[in-house]
């Protein structure tokens, strides 16, 4: 496989992580505006509530405290789909993506991610089980990946990433497509500085976003 589809690959598999977190992007120069279903509502506040818990942490920056865990949800349209994976340039042969996780972190290493002169940010294996809607026959292809993210931190920011792919289990139309762009990440963390900038980015903007719904630092 040469390294174009690699990167194609790769991009899929990230799409997988991605659409669990980020919002439903728009197609360049698109106008419209999305109007959310009540699902999608529901989701959306759902991610809101656990950026809330983490970000007391990273605001906090308290050490004791109860593990976090958040039941991640998210969908993604189809053309939303088409925008991230092939950057529009490729068809989508099927249709929206419903992906969900259980996210789970310890307090102590959020924490001390932000206070430690350095510190090794190792997340638990998590499983990102999603499902795709075939479009033709109303059924569903069924998804799952493994990750086991480590990240390093110094002075209170990500300085190195790594996503730590582990298994892959779908149909093998789509594992055939997933899995050389997840052991090519693997071998030479491809996607490392993405991992850097998306926590960065999550530790000031997005905490900015919910500052004010903060518990008061005591």
């Amino acid at each position: 496989m040469n390294i174009t589809l690699h990167i194609r690959s790769l991009t899929l598999a990230l799409a997988l992580l991605a659409v669990s977190f980020a919002p439903t992007p728009l197609m360049a120069g698109d106008k419209e505006k999305i109007v959310l279903t009540p699902e999608e509502l529901a989701e959306k506040e759902s991610r809101k509530a656990c950026k809330i818990k983490i970000c007391s942490v990273f605001r906090s920056k308290k050490v004791s405290g109860e593990r976090i865990s958040c039941p991640i949800k998210k969908s993604m349209r189809e053309k939303a789909i088409k925008e991230m994976v092939t950057g529009g340039k490729i068809g989508w042969r099927w249709g929206k993506m419903y992906c969900q996780f259980d996210l789970n972190l310890a307090q102590a290493d959020l924490a001390s991610a932000v206070t430690k002169g350095e510190f090794d940010l190792k997340i638990a294996p998590h499983t990102i089980r999603c499902k795709v809607d075939r479009k033709k026959d109303n059924l569903w292809h069924e998804i799952s990946v493994g990750i086991a993210p480590n990240v390093k931190c110094k002075g209170g920011n990500a300085i190195e990433g790594r996503m730590n792919w582990g298994s892959v289990e779908a149909p093998i139309l789509f594992k055939s497509l997933i899995w050389p762009g997840v052991k090519l990440d693997n071998q030479v963390n491809f996607r490392g500085g993405k991992i850097v900038k998306i926590v960065n980015g999550f530790m000031t903007k997005k905490c900015d976003q919910v500052a004010s719904e903060l518990p008061a630092v005591k």
